[in-house]
């Protein structure tokens, strides 16, 4: 038979063929005349590497698989490996059309529900925009939008904690304005950090982390709730460090502010709920 029809036969094309010619995974056949000349053990190969490839087998272990030394115990282990490392593969790439698929729905869904062609949850893209139309410096609208990405970067890559998603669903407009302090100062630490002593770069990360633990604490949770908040947090700033406006600290500073928030948040959790409510 001509090529065209070894090809056809194997729902592959004539250039498919002649790479295998070319690699050595395929032998090329005998010319009758001036025309090669397929037979049924060319087509028996053929649909054989078709097969494995189709089966998400790489051509370089294919070859492998195709010399039938079955009785050879060392080949076989060889053949066994190299299926098992396939297979693996093959889970991986289910599992990542998996979260895709997951990602597309969520998009569906949010678009359909009049939101943003973005990966962040309605509530939470609602938040930032929040708290962008109260801003009234154009540095901290600068700094909510890059902390707006982190966010939305973290989401390609996963679904941010449920109880993220359901803070930002129900923030009031008190909390909001709590809120807004902080990125004023991040503002001011960026603009200052050079002129201040290492105290006072202290001192102004300790207030921050008490207006942060206001903020906190007045969403309610629970101790353990806060700490996991917390935690996650500080996972995306080192994760996506490079677009965080945590940036902005040293990593010494960086680690003072979540120390001062955890001895913070431990605290109100130790204080009687009337002295809670007047800290408040």
């Amino acid at each position: 038979m001509r090529v065209k029809e070894l090809a056809d036969l194997t729902g592959t094309t004539v250039r498919t063929v002649r790479y295998y010619h070319q690699i050595g995974l395929l032998p090329v056949p005998a010319e009758r005349g001036s025309v090669r000349d397929y037979g049924m053990a060319h087509l028996a190969r053929l649909l054989r590497i078709r097969w494995l490839v189709d089966s998400g087998v790489p051509l370089a272990s294919a070859r492998a698989m195709l010399e039938e030394q079955a009785d050879d115990p060392d080949d076989l282990d060889v053949i066994r490996t190299d299926l098992a490392v396939t297979l693996a593969g093959v889970d991986e790439r289910i599992e990542q059309l998996g979260r895709q698929r997951d990602q597309l729905i969520r998009l569906l869904r949010t678009t359909a529900e009049g939101g943003p062609v973005s990966p962040l949850p309605r509530a939470v893209h609602r938040m930032y925009e929040r708290l962008i139309a109260r801003a009234e410096d154009d540095d901290v609208v600068a700094m909510i939008i890059a902390e707006r990405q982190v966010v939305e970067f973290a989401c390609y890559s996963g679904e941010l904690p449920p109880m993220v998603v359901q803070l930002a669903e129900r923030l009031t407009e008190q909390q909001l304005e709590l809120i807004l302090p902080l990125f004023a100062e991040f503002r001011d630490l960026d603009r200052e950090m050079g002129s201040l002593s290492e105290a006072e770069l202290g001192r102004r990360v300790d207030e921050m982390a008490e207006h942060a633990v206001e903020f906190v604490a007045s969403l309610g949770l629970t101790l353990d709730e806060a700490m996991a908040l917390l935690e996650q947090a500080s996972l995306n700033s080192s994760e996506y460090v490079g677009y965080a406006t945590t940036e902005l600290f040293p990593k010494a500073l960086q680690e003072r502010f979540q120390q001062a928030m955890e001895a913070g948040l431990r605290q109100q959790d130790s204080l009687p709920a009337e002295r809670k409510g007047a800290q408040l």
